[in-house]
């Protein structure tokens, strides 16, 4: 491992760096109506600082921690390094947070001002306002009206926010935000970043701004000027998540354009009209890409489906070639570029037609969709990391990725596997700790600075890490069986007509599932074959589809030992959400909870006789 050394400034020193050296220069960008708007560095860093010195003249201190509950949009941005600027602490809320856990978060990290992204956010932090007692300011950045209670004090729209910062700007000849980002050192605490909460309440990781630095410096150094700053960000991870965290404060070094995306809704709109040439994505926008090409392709006729078929097959042989380290022959390469240009072309233009790479994360990326959207010449390179090593430990390479692992460890990263096969991490972008929760970190960071990354995986004699799942999720079955159902569920969710789907069994003599259809395909299925139907929840039960789905489950459970196949399965005509409390705010499954929302389901599977 690297020596213990900071080599790059903090964020915010790089952030002024890029405002001094190239103020006339636009990088930020987003929709209003039909049109793209775009703002220079000098432009947004007067709105940062507007809005500092706002919340300095509404009485906010060093060290004060602010929330910003909001989904991804340039104020988010503006806000984070506004709270910086007065030396300050970020706590991001995810949006899709209940109003009680959105107070749990404010006021456990005892939060003085908050941002609100609209009417909405604010009207469910004012239902529980009365539980906030260190709360002194709500701003929202898109104030429509007032309040619905007159009564509330404290209550101001962002634009209010920055008049009182062009007032004190007059008076503030030495610039006083910026002197404050100077002085910031690697040792401050740069966030506190709440954990989704899998199993119980969520925790605040706590993160300097070395850890920041040490994963840009790792990033940079891995990727090998690979970066430009002519490089376009179409920005639409959740920036209350680590890995979109760290993706909007790396355009304060790297420099590169950014796009804030209208919605995930209009995911796909806003690829065609900024045309990105990077996109960091968690891997369920490329299950949804795969699922969308895979059907195109079944629809096609008999003669296209043969052309994209030998295509493929040029594809594969010339990507497991360089996947192996070997040069493909000079037919495999022309055979390959005629697949590109013929066959592939179209694909890659509904990504805009510039993409240079793709960066996963945030779930494991099934393995035939990272191949698949390679030879397609989308590249996508896998990373892992958790919100306590501020994002990604590990990276696939560039030159020879290896899917169905999570890379090797970054430069700056020690990485071994404990006895009981759980990987630990050592690095400087392990969080300091739990905030407020001693034991809860003692619990995951050894004495000799080891976390326990809860993951059970293996490293290859090259070095690179495979997890075979989460260490509380193995399924140990009646017969002693340990089952990772992570690998069964991402191999089910490769065929279009699964959405989600929960594996079940711990304790149990065999596996079954909850499984969650994809609306739009199966719907479509039902049409192609003439099954009629009044409400979906009909149509789940119907025997067409109950048919349907055990023949995929016939196909998944051909890849698979025995002891890890599938014996039975609900499907659900509702699908698992943040809302519903299956899924945490980072979409993960909360298996816990599932289990026992759903424990009438999954008994009926086991009340027959055994298969």
């Amino acid at each position: 491992m690297a020596k213990n050394k900071q080599v790059f400034p903090t964020i915010t020193q790089s952030f002024l760096d890029k405002v001094r050296a190239a103020p006339g220069r636009q990088v930020f960008h987003w929709k209003e109506g039909t049109d793209w708007k775009a703002m220079t560095w000098k432009e947004y860093y007067d709105e940062v600082r507007f809005i500092a010195l706002g919340l300095v003249d509404l009485g906010i201190q060093a060290g004060d921690k602010g929330c910003i509950l909001s989904n991804t949009r340039v104020e988010w941005a503006q806000a984070d390094m506004a709270i910086l600027g007065t030396r300050g602490v970020t706590v991001p809320i995810y949006p899709s947070s209940t109003a009680e856990d959105s107070a749990y978060i404010a006021n456990h990290c005892e939060a003085t001002f908050l941002f609100a992204e609209d009417n909405k956010q604010l009207e469910k932090i004012l239902s529980v306002r009365s539980h906030l007692p260190h709360l002194k300011a709500i701003i929202v950045f898109n104030l429509i009206g007032a309040p619905s209670n007159a009564d509330e004090k404290n209550v101001l729209s962002l634009s209010a926010l920055k008049e009182l910062g062009k007032r004190a700007a007059a008076r503030d000849s030495e610039d006083s935000i910026a002197k404050n980002m100077l002085e910031l050192k690697p040792s401050d605490v740069c966030t506190i970043c709440y954990t989704s909460g899998t199993t119980g309440v969520p925790k605040g990781v706590v993160l300097t701004f070395d850890s920041l630095a040490s994963e840009v410096e790792d990033i940079e150094n891995v990727m090998g000027g690979f970066f430009s700053e002519n490089d376009v960000i179409l920005s639409f991870l959740p920036l209350s998540h680590i890995f979109g965290k760290v993706e909007g404060m790396a355009v304060y070094h790297f420099g590169w354009k950014v796009y804030y995306a209208e919605s995930l809704e209009k995911l796909f709109i806003n690829i065609a009209e900024v045309r990105p040439t990077l996109l960091f994505a968690v891997p369920r926008v490329f299950e949804k890409a795969y699922v969308r090409i895979k059907a195109a392709i079944d629809e096609a006729s008999a003669a296209r489906r043969r052309i994209f078929d030998r295509a493929l097959s040029a594809g594969r042989a010339y990507h497991e070639k360089i996947w192996t380290g070997r040069h493909p022959s000079l037919i495999e390469r022309a055979r390959y570029e005629i697949a590109r240009s013929v066959v592939f072309k179209k694909i890659y233009a509904k990504f805009g037609g510039r993409l240079r790479l793709c960066i996963a994360g945030g779930a494991p990326l099934p393995r035939d969709i990272g191949e698949f959207m390679q030879i397609i010449g989308i590249a996508i390179l896998e990373g892992y990391g958790l919100t306590e090593t501020c994002a990604a430990v590990t990276l696939n390479p560039l030159k020879r990725p290896r899917f169905g692992t999570i890379g090797r460890p970054l430069p700056e990263v020690a990485c071994r596997i404990a006895d009981d096969g759980e990987i630990l991490v050592k690095s400087r972008k392990v969080m300091r700790g739990y905030y407020k929760n001693d034991e809860a970190t003692r619990e995951v960071i050894g004495p000799q600075g080891w976390l326990r990354t809860g993951d059970i995986g293996v490293i290859d004699d090259d070095g690179y890490v495979r997890i075979t799942d989460r260490k509380k999720d193995i399924i140990v079955t009646s017969a002693g069986k340990n089952i990772a159902p992570q690998k069964i569920e991402n191999i089910s969710k490769a065929h279009k007509y699964v959405s989600q789907i929960m594996v079940y069994g711990d304790q149990r003599n065999y596996l079954t599932a909850l499984v969650v259809l994809d609306h739009e395909e199966t719907v479509k299925y039902a049409k192609e074959h003439n099954i009629l139907f009044s409400e979906y929840s009909e149509l789940v039960k119907n025997l067409k589809i109950l048919a349907l789905v055990q023949s995929i489950f016939d196909d998944v459970n051909s890849k698979l030992a025995s002891h890890e196949t599938i014996k039975k399965f609900k499907i659900l005509h509702n699908e698992f959400s943040i809302e519903t409390g299956e899924l945490t705010p980072s979409m993960k499954i909360r298996r816990r909870f599932c289990s026992e929302k759903y424990r009438n389901e999954l008994d009926s599977l086991y009340t027959a006789a055994s298969p």
